[in-house]
């Protein structure tokens, strides 16, 4: 019989390049960052819907179907990684308003729902423009509620002071080892 772990379970759900830009190249940093993966039982979720920079924000019938059938599959990969792996903490790379906000949050709230811990690593600004509007004035607190939020900076804080208490906030730098 082969000895359980004693390292903490991670479930990281990331944007993983293709494309390649800013956000999914952070997230390949934490993948294949040897001290996260030596210190933690980890498992990844690629959340990315397109997988070409002509695929981003394509809303024709052909990518619907194509990003709607990756986001099924992400999500039904989540549901498994939860009931199996049981992590203990559950990591997104989300984005905090758009469309892209509302594929987000079902990743976050299914991982609460799961009783997991969740931590929010946050790339972009914009939620202060979009927190009193529907759906997000009570999607995004039920969102953020209880989770820990990485941001790069404490000058991105305004952005998401309506929602996010400052000790909920850890600062990194796009420094990962």
């Amino acid at each position: 019989m082969g000895r359980k772990s004693t390292k903490k379970r991670i479930l990281f759900v990331l944007i993983m390049p293709p494309p390649v830009h800013g956000m999914s190249m952070v997230c390949a940093q934490i993948k294949t960052s040897r001290l996260i993966n030596s210190e933690f039982e980890c498992r990844y979720i690629n959340s990315a819907m397109s997988r070409t920079m002509n695929e981003i924000g394509k809303c024709g019938l052909i990518d619907l179907i194509r990003k709607g059938m990756r986001y099924i599959g992400a999500g039904l990969n989540m549901i498994k990684e939860l009931i199996f792996f049981r992590p203990q903490i559950c990591y997104c790379s989300i984005t905090c308003h758009g469309k892209a906000f509302l594929k987000d949050a079902l990743f976050v709230l299914l991982a609460k729902l799961f009783g997991c811990r969740v931590v929010i690593h946050q790339h972009n600004r914009g939620m202060s423009d979009c927190v009193q509007r529907f759906p997000y004035r009570w999607l995004l607190p039920l969102v953020y509620r209880h989770a820990r939020v990485v941001l790069l900076s404490w000058r991105l804080y305004d952005d998401v002071s309506a929602v996010v208490k400052p000790e909920q906030v850890r600062i990194c730098p796009n420094g990962i080892e």
